[in-house]
């Protein structure tokens, strides 16, 4: 590496203030336009590949998503530095009902129609023109957070590459019974007309009524009393069951009840789901329109009644009734059995009620011929990834969400009654009744030849094509294709970065596809991040106005600060906090490394390019630290702690490189030993270079800047520079801790000067007190580090036996005792004060680990260096505490 040379010119070109967005843009552009993204080769010899979570067509970038981007391209730019062939696989999804539900509004808006006033074939065009125009802005929005995938990779999940994947799986499975067509109860949406998912059902509490209402038992003078929170569903009654163990009701089953209204005779059946404890004991059963009726249904072979139309009106099945809506029906049917003396009371009651997250209008069980595949063995599979180990969460507790669906798993819905998606590849001849599935669209009947084919009109679910994609976005199936992209290498990918509100919905679907479909897991690790709330720690919601928009925080603060913001809070917490005064926090700290960079150029030319083998302690010491840094770094990024990542170089930057090296360096950069000097500037220019490399994968922006005006003319850019390593011969224990000591007591002076409200320039006396012989030499060979830095004209460093001055103020830290003697004209009743309230603090400190030395469990279960760690901080407080004492003693002397 050749040396470092920067022109006075060069320096002063240096902008005083650091200016975000004209950077940004500046880099973002040299990036893509160098094919930095690119995966490309390097050291390791591995590669590593992240899948974007595909963001829906209509989205725009919000909080979560700025989280996800930070998360992601973080690892991403890591692993690409730390020497792996890395791939970020970009795309989009079509969110077939939130898609299709945007343009519906903008047509009826626009024209006063709606879909069904055209073709299917002309709303289509009508959602591909939208998705044309106002689809993917959020891609564009992401390269504003500075995201680094290979966006020549992109794909939508309609595309046709796409659709030849959803197609093959489908015929597959179809072919190997697992997808059948068959009549069930599904969460019927009234507003879409549409069967939705449980991952689109939102519960919210609705102020209710339980309706008790007499049923007559056939033949005889008993009524069973039964309550319902929808009356209106008798009317599709098929049973009353009782449990079998209830003796007040055993022995009516097999009798007959008469339901009101309809006087329809049903059996009386006994089925333990029926909770002895709960309400009557008795339930009435509408197995077309209640999830836990329909499975007493099936257990009992009863007859399925449909009340309902698909908008969410009464059929014609309900006589009188036929024609209301369910709110108007459940007034009626009240009133009309108060009229034949059925009616028994009502009771208020407060209850969840499923609300479609689209629509937002009431969920409707129905029963209808629906799509569904069998998960049962597919899910057993995908458990056992995770259970034995070969696809880790982090954190691990997430682990237990993911279980909870995969242990009792329902068969998967996969049909929705909408335009937009991928068409379900099933045909039907209307001539000799065949029905088969195909990978191409078919124009005449595989049995008969007859051109008198339909299509099924209805669409798959959006997570089944989302469920392929790890496999999609690498070209599967098509052997060209999955070459080209590099299927062999990255496939099965790395990691999957997630919030935990989709881990049944998409992650479990994504690791029974895969397993299903290629025998192998779709990736390694599943990172699951935060939740972005507020700064008082709500959700982010239109409606509270509490939301944050990532784009206007990065024109206020830049990405970089934005980034740290985020990267800082995540790691293995459940809600990430957002506060702008955090934001404007971290800006500060990315000043600051603009600021200590300006401070340090001049003297960088002076710098060699290889690190001396002379240092002296406070280089031994800066070296060692950042050595240890680099090792948390290393290893915190490994766990997806990128929380301590953040806190470890900050704590540096801020505590170690500009408060203390860059200090104690200045009269070493001005003094007349030119050897110390060249010294000194090649230790700084080297910590900076790791610094900044260190920073790179968070903070992209700055670093890079930064690093232009660091780097040699033949290095390249910082995005594929090496990330820095730990190296066991850059770690001067000693040295390290002794310099920490030395900083320890200095700042202690510090705090007694500012106590006495001495001025900045006014020199004073100290003494120190010290057990330890090699601190007590190393403070004497320091001297002039005291005077530089806490202005210390005469300094006495003695062992703790030694006559300690009377009149002084004083501070014990574990290892030394620090005095400034006063003259008389200072009160000491000040000091005594602090002394007192330090002497309280200490006491405090002694006593929890007192208690946790005395708990048998932390003894026996703690490793002995813990336990050794504890005891010696122990003895540390108990010294401290002695020394304060004393000390109280002679100052009240």
């Amino acid at each position: 590496m050749g040396s470092l040379i920067m022109s006075a010119d060069e320096t002063s070109n240096i902008s005083t203030t650091y200016s975000p967005n004209e950077v940004e843009n500046k880099w973002y552009k040299t990036w893509e336009d160098g094919k930095y993204f690119k995966p490309r080769p390097g050291k390791t010899g591995e590669s590593y590949c992240i899948i974007m979570p595909p963001p829906n067509v209509t989205g725009r970038l919000h909080a979560g998503h700025a989280l996800d981007v930070t998360n992601q391209d973080t690892l991403i730019r890591w692993k690409r530095m730390k020497g792996f062939e890395s791939l970020w696989l970009p795309g989009m999804d079509h969110a077939g009902i939130a898609t299709q539900s945007v343009v519906e509004k903008q047509v009826q808006a626009e024209e006063g129609k709606t879909r069904h006033d055209f073709s299917r074939e002309d709303f289509l065009k009508k959602i591909w023109k939208w998705k044309d125009e106002y689809g993917g802005i959020i891609a564009q929005q992401q390269k504003t957070m500075g995201a680094s995938p290979d966006w020549d990779y992109s794909m939508f999940t309609m595309d046709p590459e796409a659709n030849e994947a959803v197609r093959k799986v489908f015929v597959t499975l179809y072919n190997e019974k697992l997808i059948y067509q068959s009549d069930y109860i599904i969460n019927w949406d009234t507003v879409l007309q549409s069967a939705i998912s449980d991952a689109e059902v939102e519960h919210k509490e609705v102020k209710g009524a339980f309706y008790h209402i007499n049923y007559a038992v056939k033949d005889s003078d008993i009524k069973l009393e039964i309550a319902t929170t929808r009356p209106e569903t008798l009317l599709g009654d098929t049973a009353v069951a009782v449990n079998p163990n209830d003796e007040r009701f055993a022995h009516l089953i097999g009798k007959t009840a008469i339901v009101p209204i309809s006087n329809r005779e049903v059996p009386i059946l006994g089925d333990e789901y029926v909770d002895i404890e709960k309400g009557t004991g008795c339930l009435k059963v509408t197995p077309g329109h209640d999830f836990n009726d329909f499975e007493i249904g099936k257990r009992h072979n009863l007859e399925i009644i449909n009340i309902l139309n698909k908008d969410g009106t009464l059929s014609e099945t309900t006589g009188e009734f036929k024609g209301l809506t369910t709110k108007k029906a459940r007034k009626l049917v009240v009133e009309k059995l108060k009229e034949i003396g059925a009616y028994v009371k009502e009771i208020e009651h407060v209850h969840q009620v499923g609300h479609g997250d689209r629509s937002k209008s009431v969920i409707e069980p129905m029963v209808s011929k629906q799509w569904f595949l069998d998960v049962q063995d597919m899910s057993r599979e995908a458990l056992e990834l995770v259970q034995n180990g070969d696809t880790k969460f982090f954190p691990k507790q997430w682990e237990n969400t993911y279980y909870s669906w995969l242990k009792e798993p329902r068969n998967w819905c996969l049909s929705r009654q909408l335009w937009w998606g991928h068409q379900i590849p099933v045909f039907n001849c209307g001539d000799c009744s065949h029905q088969w599935a195909s990978e191409t669209d078919e124009t005449s009947c595989s049995k008969c030849n007859s051109d008198n084919i339909t299509q099924d009109p209805d669409v798959l679910d959006t997570w089944f094509s989302s469920g392929l994609w790890p496999m999609t976005t690498l070209g599967w199936p098509n052997k060209e294709r999955m070459q080209e992209r590099g299927y062999d290498k990255f496939f099965p990918t790395s990691c999957l970065v997630t919030g935990f509100d989709i881990i049944f919905f998409w992650v479990a679907r994504m690791m029974m596809m895969s397993k299903k479909v290629t025998g192998e897991k779709p990736f390694s690790d599943i990172y699951i991040h935060a939740l972005v709330r507020d700064k008082l720690g709500r959700k982010m919601s239109k409606s509270l106005g509490n939301g944050l928009d990532p784009l206007e925080t990065v024109e206020e603060y830049g990405a970089d600060a934005f980034r740290f913001t985020l990267a800082a809070g995540s790691g293995y917490n459940r809600g990430l906090n957002l506060d702008p005064e955090r934001i404007s926090g971290y800006r500060n700290f990315i000043n600051k490394i603009w600021n200590a960079f300006r401070f340090i150029s001049p003297f960088l030319e002076k710098g060699e390019s290889t690190l001396p083998t002379d240092l002296d302690q406070q280089e031994k010491w800066i070296l060692s630290e950042l050595n240890e840094v680099t090792k948390i770094m290393n290893d915190s990024m490994e766990e997806y702690r990128f929380d301590d990542s953040c806190s470890a170089i900050y704590g540096f930057v801020y505590d170690k490189f500009c408060s203390w090296f860059i200090e104690l360096s200045k009269n070493v950069l001005h003094g007349d030993d030119e050897a110390a000097m060249i010294r000194r500037a090649s230790v700084l220019k080297y910590s900076y270079r790791q610094i900044v490399t260190l920073l790179h994968p968070i903070t992209p922006f700055i670093t890079e800047e930064l690093w232009s005006h660091l780097k040699d003319k033949d290095e390249d850019l910082l995005i594929i520079q090496d990330y820095p390593e730990f190296d066991k011969s850059l770690s001067f224990d000693k040295d390290q801790d002794m310099m920490n000591k030395f900083i320890e007591v200095v700042t202690s002076l510090r705090n007694l000067r500012s106590s006495l409200n001495l001025k900045p320039k006014e020199e004073i006396s100290a003494s120190l007190f010290t057990d330890q012989a090699d601190l007590l030499e190393f403070f004497k060979s320091t001297e002039k580090g005291f005077a530089d830095l806490a202005k210390v004209k005469s300094l006495t460093v003695q062992d703790k036996n030694a006559q300690k001055p009377t009149k002084s103020v004083m501070k014990a830290t574990t290892h030394t005792e620090v005095f400034i003697p006063l003259d008389g004209s200072i009160d000491l009743t000040e000091q005594i004060k602090k002394l007192e309230k330090d002497l309280l603090k200490t006491e405090k400190e002694i006593e929890k680990l007192d208690k946790k030395l005395s708990n048998e469990k932390f003894i026996s279960n703690a490793k002995d260096e813990v336990i050794a760690k504890v005891k010696e901080e122990h003895k540390d407080l108990t010294e401290k505490k002695s020394s304060i004492v004393e000390n109280l003693e002679n100052f009240k002397s």
